[in-house]
């Protein structure tokens, strides 16, 4: 009997002024996985000299492969360039933030579990903080529902769709929305959805590829048994524009896939939000005034950038 060779992996990590995770979160990759059946793809996005010149140590290194973008391309963009530059019969993508560090064996038990369970497009490890505690590795699908009742509310209303995110899961579970973090995709729906969508520069891009796939008749799934740890911040800064980027994401989600009315509704809700705490910052006012205006698209991170 010919034993089967295992399912090759392209992983993808994005690096932004961040390259000294990218290195820690490389060699943890290759410290944990057992197979050999794998490549990463390193997409630098326009990082500064200094971050890029620390990235040259991994040039060349064995199963690495360092992409350079002139610009800054996003999550979704930069993520999408190292799909293009992967293997393109690969069985699995693994996008992943540069800010982790796997904790075992994750790819192998997650491509073991999409192996067997061939209706899960996607699937996520057990997210884990730098202090080694437990965080959620999954969430919901924004909507006027959640945000005006809340969880346990409309866990009430569909327990299905609203699994407890702060349970501490021991077996596979499917979940609505995977940890952008960590997305493990299976080959083939990855290029028959087109990838992730690319509008979306930072935020909103799992809601919106896991609402495409199960859309197409896939389900997502939290596999437990694999685990990792995410250092959440360690690639970005939450300035207000990072702020304001968030909600231009999350109304190109819902300009996609909700009607006017709840469109209008949210956009209320959103701007009262955020005009409630303008005593605590006025930052906040200014961020109602943007969302009220309807978080418009041109005035995305993507287009405040120069080339290098």
């Amino acid at each position: 009997m010919i034993e089967k060779s295992p399912p090759f992996v392209s992983i993808i990590l994005v690096n932004y002024n961040s390259a000294s995770y990218t290195i820690d979160c490389i060699q943890s990759i290759k410290k944990e996985t057992k197979a050999d059946s794998y490549e990463i793809i390193v997409v630098d996005n326009n990082s500064g000299p200094a971050d890029r010149d620390k990235l040259l140590s991994i040039s060349g290194t064995d199963k690495v492969k360092l992409v350079f973008s002139r610009i800054n391309l996003g999550f979704a963009g930069g993520n999408m360039l190292g799909v293009q530059q992967a293997r393109p019969d690969s069985e699995y993508y693994f996008l992943l933030n540069n800010d982790t560090l796997f904790r075992n064996d994750v790819c192998g038990l997650l491509s073991a579990y999409l192996e067997l369970n061939t209706r899960v497009g996607v699937c996520t490890p057990q997210t884990y903080k730098g202090d080694g505690s437990m965080d959620h590795s999954f969430s919901y699908f924004p909507s006027l529902g959640i945000n005006v009742l809340g969880s346990a509310c409309m866990r009430l209303i569909e327990p299905d769709a609203y699994p407890y995110k702060k349970k501490h899961y021991t077996e596979p579970i499917t979940v609505p929305v995977v940890t952008g973090s960590a997305m493990f995709i299976r080959g083939p729906v990855l290029r028959q959805l087109g990838g992730l969508d690319t509008t979306h520069f930072l935020y909103c891009e799992e809601e919106d590829f896991c609402l495409r796939i199960k859309r197409a008749g896939w389900q997502s799934a939290l596999v437990p048994a694999a685990q990792f740890v995410h250092f959440a911040g360690g690639s970005g800064s939450q300035s207000w524009m990072v702020r304001r980027e968030f909600y231009i994401s999350l109304f190109h989600y819902f300009r996609k896939y909700h009607g006017p009315f709840e469109r209008a509704a949210l956009r209320i809700f959103y701007t009262l939000k955020n005009a409630r705490k303008v005593f605590r910052n006025r930052e906040f006012g200014r961020l109602a005034w943007f969302i009220l205006r309807g978080a418009p698209m041109a005035e995305s991170l993507r287009y405040r950038q120069q080339m290098r």
